[in-house]
């Protein structure tokens, strides 16, 4: 039958420009994890038909998603790799490696940094990720032409490594990063607390909970998701998946022991402790739409007047939209990547 051919890696689509393979690690990193979740990951990758070396892009999925979803083929409209391969052709996407990196937990995310009550998932991307690239592709090794993206938990975990980790990553772009958590999260975590309270304030209990399908019942499901998990990654407790809730269950009123653990991990705060990294960077980008659902403008505004006052040079956009336009948002990021990289 010769209308019928067995391919390397199945695509529902055909791209013009890449090659499509995926990086399966066995994460040392996320071995053990509190939450029993894979430590072998797979991560899509995107590479050019050209000779290297290539610049590298990493992309960071946003929270109960996961960058590797961004290969599912969409009705009726292209998904994220027939974009860039489009944009590609048309000049406004960088010839790179784009690397998809799986870091999906069983909460839905993992802010892509280091918790004992979700795992390791900073230290399997820089620690483990990162050279694996580097020693399976010819790639680029100047930090100057490694960038990390993402939206929203993506937009977060951009500016939380590239900020950290200036000589990984050269440049960051974050759209409607997590932020500004007084205004961001707090109607979640009101939200979730009477779920808190009948679960035994227990966060090991929420898990099987969760696993069983419980959860999931309660029509605001996902903003029990989000206070949940944003617990479990802000204040974990001890190394089992517990962790610390940041409101008190009979007063609502914020705990501040744990809610300045969260405070410590906002981009507020983390920026401002790291502006020396943030003056390394060769490129920074961030951009929200102005009718962000969860108030993600009003960090997004502060982080770039931070940005200013330490003299740090980066790319600020607002747009008329929402906090679920961001798939829309992110050629505006390989376009702004294109030109520096030219």
């Amino acid at each position: 039958m010769k209308h019928i051919e067995v391919q390397q890696n199945y695509r529902a689509y055909d791209v013009t420009n890449f090659k499509i393979e995926t990086l399966k690690l066995q994460s040392e990193s996320l071995k053990n994890n509190p939450l029993r979740d894979p430590y072998t990951r797979y991560n899509p990758l995107l590479i050019p038909n050209t000779a290297g070396p290539w610049p590298v892009v990493f992309v960071l999925g946003g929270f109960s998603g996961n960058a590797p979803f961004y290969f599912n083929a969409k009705f009726n409209e292209q998904n994220t790799i027939q974009g860039i391969d489009q944009a590609f052709t048309r000049g406004e996407a960088p010839e790179a490696l784009y690397v998809f990196v799986d870091a999906l937990s069983t909460w839905g995310g993992s802010q892509f940094i280091n918790s004992t009550a979700v795992g390791n998932y900073e230290d399997y991307i820089v620690r483990e990720l990162v050279p694996a690239i580097k020693a399976h592709y010819l790639v680029e090794a100047n930090p100057q032409h490694w960038c990390v993206m993402g939206g929203s938990s993506g937009g977060y975990g951009a500016l939380h490594l590239a900020s950290k980790y200036p000589d990984v990553f050269g440049y960051a772009a974050a759209i409607a990063p997590d932020s500004f958590f007084e205004a961001s999260i707090t109607h979640d975590l009101y939200q979730a607390l009477p779920v808190w309270e009948k679960y035994g304030q227990s966060g090991l209990r929420l898990i099987e909970e969760l696993r069983n399908g419980k959860l999931t019942k309660f029509k605001n499901w996902h903003s029990l998701l989000n206070a949940f998990g944003m617990s479990a990654c802000y204040s974990p407790k001890g190394e089992h998946g517990d962790f610390h809730y940041p409101l008190d269950p009979k007063t609502g009123e914020k705990i501040p022991e744990v809610w300045n653990e969260w405070l410590k991990k906002d981009p507020l705060h983390f920026l401002k402790e790291r502006t020396e990294n943030l003056k390394k960077l060769s490129g920074l980008y961030l951009d929200v739409g102005i009718k962000d659902n969860f108030n993600l403008q009003y960090g997004c505004r502060q982080i770039t007047a931070l940005l200013n006052t330490a003299k740090i040079p980066h790319d600020y956009v607002e747009f008329d939209g929402n906090h679920f336009d961001i798939g829309e948002r992110r050629p505006e990021v390989w376009k702004w990547l294109s030109s520096m990289w030219r």
